[in-house]
């Protein structure tokens, strides 16, 4: 059995040998002679709607279930106030909606407010103030006493409970003031009410109850409009953060944590669209990123499929809703879920969707407030590609591939100025040039000779030592540029890559004359190579000594070898 269940067991253990014989005892023993079932019954029906309808406050509902608690307290004594606040811890679990550890939450809460109550109204009685009394400043006294000591110890509780798990506790300064300040709300209403009934009798629940509920729900329309405002915010936020990005897997990975942290999810999928089947991209769950074997999703299958047919968002808030359409992959504990199409310029790009294992995790505010994201994602994500596209194109040899001249010089600096501090001890620099390339061109055409130096491309671009840099220096030169090899080290890897080329047969397809026919073309190549420190300090000067090793030493002396820079 694992811990959690033990631990659910062993709260169900001391509930049992607490709450019901401890409200038996007060029921049999501090309950009035004469009471009106209609009252309690009302203060029963007020405290459940009152947990029913929580102010949320930072995610988190709070339920002034008081307010209708103390009234009773005041009038029954401790047995139907136990009585009240039991039963409304029902809705407050209603109104949490977690279905995981829900029996423990219940019997931890039943215990704590079981404690709450005998504690606060030990308080009460110690202060003089009595039970029915009418004496308003003695109820006043007793009332903010009995308030006080409920708050403090409930912090008190709850922090014991979590040093014993281990756990930080959730709890700021700023809740516990806030909680603190709600006395200036409960005090004033619950002692009027108490009076009230005693004065006007049963109108008091319509004379007070309607303009509470009617405050509570201005206060949570209120609430809604500034929550929704913030997540506009911060989707903004997230949008303007994604658009100064120029990577495209960075913009990616940002969106999915920004949003998955947004909106609370446990799960996010992202998958790209491939006309009529999905791929997923990325699979996140519970803040990691996960590799999981995967299945591709056909148009209209699944969840996923479905939204990319229709092309329409959907929301469900438990797992019976979708469960039908769930395909093998979908997690067990997954319930809730959020699921928008990816568009731009009326395009569907892929498919986003948001996963809890909450049920009614997602509300539609958040459906429309993810479409926006969703649309800041593809912006940002478009652009990423035209500038790494564009960097592309300033870096890499059209033709080849490979990084061009330009990039060469500026990686040379940069190595030799890590050379400078410190971080490398060793920079070698390797320039390979094709032996009687023109004799190619003029054989074969042009074109075939750039099929051959797009392929001998590939060959270096594999040979490519860790952490080193191939580039086309110009015309048939190609450059290495090799941190931390020696030169002995560089000189070995430039023959062992001299006899890889000449092993080498290109295919090409001549383009002179009429026929058209595969023909195997073998090339040798010249080689120089020069180091830093052993043969300068400078960068250009490295490179120039490499130049020169290729022609002098390698070109000059008959070609297909390698040669190092002598001073």
């Amino acid at each position: 059995m694992s811990e959690k269940k033990w631990s659910t067991i062993s709260l169900f253990i001391i509930w049992l040998l607490i709450v019901p014989p401890g409200i038996t005892y007060f029921f049999i023993t501090q309950m009035p002679e004469t009471i009106n079932f209609t009252y309690v019954l009302l203060f029963i029906i007020f405290g459940m709607l009152t947990a029913f309808f929580p102010i949320m406050r930072n995610g988190q509902p709070i339920t002034l279930v008081m307010w209708a608690t103390l009234p009773a307290f005041l009038m029954y004594g401790i047995a139907v106030e136990m009585i009240v606040m039991q039963l409304s811890i029902f809705a407050i679990l209603f109104v949490t909606r977690r279905h995981q550890k829900q029996l423990h939450r219940f019997f931890l809460n039943s215990i704590m407010m079981f404690i709450l109550s005998l504690v606060a109204a030990g308080a009460f009685y110690v202060v003089g103030a009595q039970v029915g009394s009418m004496d308003f400043w003695s109820l006043l006294l007793g009332v903010a006493v009995y308030r006080l000591v409920h708050t403090t110890t409930n912090f008190g509780l709850l922090n014991m409970y979590f040093e014993a798990k281990g756990l930080k506790n959730p709890y700021t300064a700023k809740d516990i003031v806030f909680e603190y300040a709600t006395l200036i709300l409960i005090l004033p209403l619950a002692l009027t009410f108490y009076l009230m009934l005693n004065i006007v009798g049963i109108a008091s629940f319509l004379l007070l109850g309607f303009p509470f509920f009617m405050t509570i729900t201005i206060i949570r329309l209120y609430s809604r409009t500034e929550k929704i405002n913030e997540y506009i915010k911060k989707a903004g936020q997230i949008g303007s953060e994604l658009s100064v990005m120029t990577d495209e897997e960075l913009v990616s990975t940002q969106f999915i944590k920004k949003t998955s942290e947004l909106f609370k999810a446990d799960y996010v999928f992202l998958f790209s669209n491939h006309d009529q089947w999905l791929e997923l991209e990325r699979w996140y769950e519970r803040k990691g990123f996960v590799e999981r074997q995967f299945q591709m999703i056909q148009i209209g299958e699944g969840v996923a499929g479905m939204v990319l047919e229709t092309n329409e968002p959907v929301i469900y808030s438990k797992r019976k809703d979708w469960g039908q359409y769930a395909t093998i992959s979908a997690p067990e504990d997954l319930e809730s879920v959020l699921c928008i199409p990816l568009t731009h310029n009326n395009e569907t790009n892929g498919i986003l969707l948001l996963g809890s294992n909450r049920k009614a995790a997602f509300g539609d505010h958040q459906l429309k407030i993810l479409d926006l994201l969703g649309s800041y994602y593809i912006v940002a994500l478009e652009k990423a590609r035209y500038v790494q596209e564009a960097l592309q194109r300033s870096e890499r040899c059209a033709l080849t591939k490979l990084y061009n001249y330009r990039y060469l010089e500026e990686k040379l600096h940069f190595e030799m100025n890590r050379m400078r501090l410190g971080d490398i001890e060793d920079l070698s620099v390797i320039m390979l040039d094709i032996d009687h390339f023109k004799k190619v061109n003029d054989t074969f055409g042009h074109q075939s000779g750039n099929d051959i130096l797009y392929g001998l491309a590939r060959i270096l671009e594999k040979a490519t030592p860790d952490y080193g840099t191939i580039g086309r220096y110009g015309g048939e030169e190609f450059v290495y540029i090799l941190p931390d090899f020696s030169k002995a080290e560089a000189v070995d890897f430039a023959e062992r890559l001299r006899l890889l080329i000449r092993q080498h047969a290109f295919t090409i397809i001549p383009d002179l004359g009429d026929d058209k026919y595969p023909v195997k073309v073998s090339i040798t190549s010249s080689v120089g190579v020069a180091n830093a420190p052993m043969d300068t300090d400078e960068a250009m000067n490295l490179l120039r000594n490499a130049d020169r090793a290729l022609y002098i030493g390698a070109k000059q002396a008959g070609r297909d070898r390698v040669a190092e820079y002598v001073r």
